[in-house]
């Protein structure tokens, strides 16, 4: 069986704060990938509280974003409205990567591939495969880029878009992981 996780496809990242035009672009490779699943769907929702700015991310990062219980921080409207998909499979990370993938997963003897998509590379959608390789050492898990948002998507300069993609698939693909364009 392929597991798909589908990372932090919520408002902030797709229109909301931190607004990313190649993720909204990747909304239908993602509906698609979800609707094709022959499994439930994990997705994953960065999820703050609002004292986000005295965390050392919003020191970092000092934009309100994904405050649990806001619109923002809610799945965008297109994944949430195929229910059947979603609905009791929706895990709180409060950081870059979800630590606990054990206990959705187990050991994940029946999943024979960690199949991911979402958003912001190369932020999550590159900490949570590397988190799953750390965890399942001897599993397939492969990143679909066609179903990711990245950094650096002005489009006055597509060559950053071309960086990221790049630097991303270097690390993924040295940790094991497969990348598909």
């Amino acid at each position: 069986m392929r597991q798909l996780i589908i990372i932090d496809m919520q408002n902030d990242f797709v229109t909301g704060a931190l607004a990313n035009k190649s993720a909204q672009n990747a909304i239908p490779h993602i509906l698609k990938l979800i609707e094709e699943a022959d499994c439930n769907v994990v997705f994953t929702a960065d999820t703050h509280d609002s004292d986000y700015l005295k965390t050392l991310e919003g020191q970092k990062l000092p934009i309100e974003h994904c405050i649990e219980g806001t619109e923002g921080w809610e799945l965008i409207p297109e994944i949430k409205n195929l229910k059947t998909k979603v609905e009791g499979h929706v895990v709180k990370k409060n950081t870059f990567g979800y630590i606990d993938w054990k206990k959705i997963f187990g050991d994940a003897v029946n999943i024979d591939e960690f199949y991911l998509a979402g958003t912001v590379m190369p932020i999550c959608p590159t900490v949570n495969p590397i988190i799953l390789r750390t965890i399942y050492p001897d599993k397939k898990i492969t990143v679909d880029f066609r179903g990711c948002g990245f950094m650096g998507d002005n489009p006055d300069k597509p060559e950053d878009i071309e960086f990221c993609k790049k630097a991303t698939k270097f690390v993924l693909n040295a940790c094991q992981i497969d990348v598909i364009e």
